[in-house]
């Protein structure tokens, strides 16, 4: 990018309150229209109630007495292990404001603030597309409306929306890696200073602390991209820096969180659970819930059939499965002839790897939670096919904006058609006095 693009380019700050702007208006539309029919059943759905079970501990006890970690039952003999509870500190920061108001638990609020949360991940994206388009050759306006068609496909997207029950460390974690890559962008053409190496690494420590095993995915992946790939590989001594010693601070603190579990389980009938390596990954042998890797994409009618709803329409995205892997590729075919950036490669080499390397690994687990995985795969293919795609092609048809219309026109069409793909995975509300059936008795 020229100096004289870098000086036409409105400022970070401008663009990100344009795109949450726009995000605001899907916000409103979706809470208003999708959202409102289930508000009167969140006390009565399990995965609010299991929220307000593991937040109700930490209010009533504290955050560190609780030593950080997901007591998941009422009557806290239970503390999960496979992971901290940091995806929920600001679930946990509001609702203690909330209650300081009110006197009593915010079961509406906290929805709203999941959906805020995915809205602001959104908008992240949104603003990282926007940036990749321009280092294309788009112009700001293309590159703003594509930053837009992202952000929606991204916002209206099934699993996220389905955030309004219980936000999970998997999209939360998608906060930090966007993060990371928006400064590793902003440090490039000789901007890099020490405050982008310090706050890459704070990222990459609150990826990891919210969910250590895809942050170890998210930095191998990271780190084999810019290694192997060709142009300018960063010094060894700033890739310690700012990814494995986060990464070790992150996974101490949780060791140390672990330590205060097992030290309650020994003065008390208190239990530390959560499955084992050979169960997540599959290696156990059991063949009960799926056979092998490929069951992760086509073999999901067990997970289906122990869901409410019309359970036919879940997880079903091969349209935006195939269009974004072809879009994907094209981006990397791109690359490999010069005609694409490297941090395009990079970002979407980081975050595909941390699916495929995740899923490779703990084939069951993906396997039997695709509503929690699924969007760590969605997201680099709906950066590649309503983004950057249409970027490039649009350099080869004479910046007319033509290309830019029809992403608008397809971002928009889709993200209808995924909403009502929402509305009909989820239950009808009940009739008044009735209890609702649970929204998501599968997804813990």
């Amino acid at each position: 990018m020229s100096v004289a693009e870098e000086r036409e380019r409105p400022g970070g700050v401008t663009i990100f309150a344009l795109f949450l702007l726009a995000g605001l208006i899907a916000f409103g539309y979706v809470w208003v229209n999708v959202h409102q029919r289930w508000v009167g059943s969140l006390s009565s759905s399990d995965l609010p109630m299991l929220a307000h079970t593991i937040l109700g501990r930490w209010l009533h006890h504290g955050f560190f007495a609780s030593y950080g970690l997901v007591w998941p039952t009422p009557d806290e003999k239970i503390i999960y292990r496979s992971f901290t509870g940091g995806f929920m500190i600001s679930s946990f920061v509001a609702e203690k404001v909330w209650m300081a108001m009110t006197g009593r638990y915010g079961w509406e609020l906290l929805a709203f603030h999941n959906e805020v949360v995915a809205l602001l991940i959104a908008t992240l994206l949104a603003l990282f597309t926007y940036r990749l388009a321009r280092r294309l050759g788009a112009e700001p306006l293309h590159a703003f409306v594509l930053g837009v068609a992202v952000e929606m496909v991204w916002f209206t997207f099934p699993d996220n929306l389905a955030g309004f029950w219980r936000m999970s460390e998997h999209e939360y974690s998608l906060m930090a890696s966007i993060s990371f890559l928006l400064l590793e962008e902003r440090a490039l053409d000789g901007r890099r200073t020490r405050l982008i190496t310090l706050l890459q690494a704070l990222a990459i420590f609150a990826l990891s602390y919210i969910e250590s095993i895809i942050g170890l995915m998210f930095i191998a992946s990271y780190a084999a991209a810019v290694v192997l790939l060709r142009d300018e590989r960063p010094p060894r001594k700033r890739l310690v820096l700012t990814l494995l010693v986060p990464w070790i601070c992150a996974f101490g603190i949780y060791g140390v969180e672990l330590m205060g579990a097992r030290y309650e389980t020994r003065h008390s009938d208190v239990k530390l659970v959560g499955s084992r390596f050979q169960y997540r990954s599959g290696l156990d042998g059991d063949a009960m819930f799926y056979g092998d890797h490929l069951d992760i994409a086509f073999g999901r009618d067990i997970v289906r059939s122990g869901r409410p709803g019309n359970h036919q329409f879940l997880f079903r995205w091969e349209t935006l499965f195939f269009c974004g892997a072809a879009a994907l590729l094209a981006t990397l075919a791109a690359f490999v002839r010069g005609r694409a950036p490297r941090i395009a490669a990079v970002a979407l080499i980081a975050w595909t790897g941390t699916y495929l390397l995740y899923a490779a690994v703990f084939s069951q687990a993906v396997a039997l939670h695709p509503y929690l995985f699924d969007v760590l795969l969605a997201t680099p293919l709906i950066v590649a096919l309503f983004g950057i795609v249409p970027a490039l092609v649009e350099s080869l048809t004479r910046r007319t904006g033509l290309i830019v219309l029809v992403a608008l026109f397809g971002a928009a069409w889709f993200s209808l058609f995924q909403l009502r793909l929402y509305a009909m995975c989820y239950p009808a509300p009940q009739p008044p006095g009735a209890v609702a059936a649970p929204a998501e008795a599968g997804r813990k």
